[in-house]
């Protein structure tokens, strides 16, 4: 996808390399990007270690899918673990080579974003991190369940999310719960829609900022919490 970023990036390396700017991408214009601008994509199997054009457009479309990586155009491990967690997801050999196969699947389209009820009573306002969402609210508000399921976690969870509860459904729907103050669900437990989760705490940045961080996955692609309650 061109966004105006990258269209402002291209321009600027046609003005340096004194190239015509009629055609955005044309043969000139991919040339000077030497190996970043070739091969096409879909041309050539994809493993750890590659450079080109085509890996760039392959890390495209996994993170289009839902599943994150730097993409720099560098198949590096981090590209790998995103390929195996997709290519588990489409019931596909998780080998972390992206053959015909793999292409194939992310030519259908990603899954879709469901829409949700909101977890708060009052949300002062929402902040997308990523596909995760930030809902400002006072402390100690309540949280409800957004959809059924069963708890998968309740515990203290490292890296910035704190108190945290995920559950599951039939469908393999994760929904996380983090920064919480206090827990109201046990592993285990099946809750249903508008069931207390617990409290909404700190963000963790600051102890004058109160959230609730949440965000979606469906057998591991990562979904638009952001989009889904809103």
């Amino acid at each position: 996808m061109l966004g105006p970023q990258t269209i402002a990036a291209v321009k600027a390396l046609q003005r340096r390399a004194r190239l015509a700017s009629g055609d955005l991408l044309g043969s000139r214009t991919l040339s000077a990007l030497g190996r970043l601008g070739r091969p096409r994509y879909g041309t050539r199997t994809l493993r750890r270690g590659l450079v080109g054009l085509d890996v760039a457009g392959f890390q495209f479309e996994l993170r289009y899918h839902g599943f994150p990586n730097r993409g720099r155009g560098v198949f590096d491990a981090q590209t790998v673990a995103a390929l195996i967690r997709f290519q588990r997801y489409a019931g596909l050999r998780a080998d972390g080579v992206a053959g015909r196969g793999t292409f194939e699947a992310l030519d259908r389209p990603p899954p879709p974003t469901p829409k949700l009820r909101t977890p708060l009573p009052d949300v002062q306002h929402a902040t997308p991190i990523g596909n995760a969402v930030e809902l400002a609210c006072p402390y100690a508000t309540a949280v409800a369940a957004v959809l059924a399921g069963k708890v998968v976690f309740a515990a203290n969870r490292p890296r910035g999310y704190g108190y945290t509860v995920i559950t599951r459904d039939a469908r393999g729907l994760e929904i996380t719960y983090a920064h919480l103050a206090r827990i109201d669900l046990r592993e285990g437990q099946r809750v249903v829609p508008g069931a207390l989760v617990g409290l909404a705490g700190w963000t963790g940045k600051k102890r004058a900022s109160t959230s609730l961080r949440l965000e979606l996955r469906l057998r591991g692609a990562e979904l638009n919490a952001y989009d889904a309650v809103r």
